[in-house]
């Protein structure tokens, strides 16, 4: 699998989307390795989520509040994510049903860093 040989290269796995971090974090088993078939992601991943496959996001600019907006908080803290939607505001972009999106990558976990 491709997530797999970028994994073994040393390079970061991004996702587009927000439905394609839930796909990808429900399809990752116990052994920490991806099972490809049918399925329905049923985790909410906000805060408290240990992503274990996904370490960027290209995603829409969601508001405060929706549950695309807590999956973000998977890679950023609430300062953070505040500080871009205040400027977001003040830029005048729009959410995501307008198409603006943001790059977000998550900081390395105390594993990721005892891993390499």
């Amino acid at each position: 699998m491709e997530i797999q040989r970028a994994r073994a290269r040393g390079e970061r796995v991004m996702a587009i989307g927000t439905t394609v971090v839930r796909a990808l974090e429900d399809a990752v088993g116990l052994d920490g390795r991806l099972r490809a078939g049918e399925g329905l992601a049923t985790q909410r991943i906000g805060p408290a989520s240990q992503l274990r496959v996904v370490d960027a996001i290209l995603s829409g600019t969601h508001e405060p509040g929706t549950s695309h907006y807590e999956l973000r908080r998977a890679f950023a803290n609430d300062t953070t994510l505040q500080h871009a939607t205040q400027e977001l505001e003040a830029l005048n972009y729009r959410t995501h049903e307008f198409g603006d999106s943001v790059f977000m990558a998550r900081k390395a976990t105390v594993e990721d860093l005892v891993a390499e």
